[in-house]
Parts: structure tokens; C-alpha cells; sequence
């Protein structure tokens, strides 16, 4: 009788430098493939399929697209930072492109320092 089948197995592909999102530095970074593997006897022979790629950050642990690698640092700060209004000086999410308070567009704002505190903006 012959025992065949699949499995998933991840492998780190590549690694470097990169800005992370998630730790706002420059940090070191492996890119995880997650394969599917044909088996015979339960023993990965040769994989069959990619089935996700992801960055992995090395000093946050966090997982990102692999879009991130490509994305200049202004394009990922303006994506996770905050921003204040420059009409009432609210301070909005970053994935909004209005003002929660006034409703004005996010054409000009500043970014908020994570270790400033917000009341001394």
C-alpha cells in the first residue's frame, strides 16, 4: 500500500532591512513562504504550491504584506500615524481621510510623535 498526500510547511525565502509599520524603525526582516508539499510516507517531497508570502519583522513579531518592502517610509507613516486637523486640531486615526470633528479633508496635517503626549500638541 502506498501512503501520498500533502502538507503545508513554511520556509524563510529571504531576509534584509526594512521600515516596519508596526515598530516605526528600521529593523531586519524574513520573508516565510507557506507551501504545499506532495508526501509519500508522511516525508515532504517537493512542493506543489505557494500558498501566502509574508514579511516577518524580527523585532515587533508582526506579519505584513509584501507590498510593504516596495512602499516608500512617508507612504507607511501617513498609513499608521495619526493626524491632527489643521482647521480644529483634532486628532484623527490614520485611516481616515476626513476629520471626525469638522469633516475636513486630510489635504495638509501634521504627524503626532507616539512618545509626545497628545494634550501638549
Amino acid at each position: 500500500m502506498i501512503i501520498w498526500g500533502s502538507k503545508a510547511k513554511e520556509t524563510t525565502s529571504a531576509e534584509g532591512t526594512f521600515f516596519c509599520p508596526g515598530c516605526l524603525a528600521d529593523t531586519r526582516y524574513v520573508t516565510v513562504r507557506l507551501s504545499r508539499y506532495f508526501t509519500l510516507y508522511f516525508i515532504p517531497l517537493f512542493p506543489t504550491s505557494t500558498l501566502a508570502e509574508h514579511v516577518h519583522c524580527l523585532l515587533c513579531t508582526g506579519d505584513f504584506r509584501m507590498s510593504v518592502l516596495s512602499a516608500p517610509r512617508e507612504r507607511i507613516m501617513a498609513a499608521v500615524i495619526p493626524w491632527n486637523c489643521v482647521d480644529c486640531n483634532n486628532r484623527n486615526p490614520a485611516s481616515r481621510g476626513v476629520c471626525v470633528a469638522c469633516g475636513a479633508l486630510r489635504t495638509q496635517h501634521r504627524y503626532i510623535d507616539r512618545t509626545t503626549p497628545a494634550q501638549s500638541l
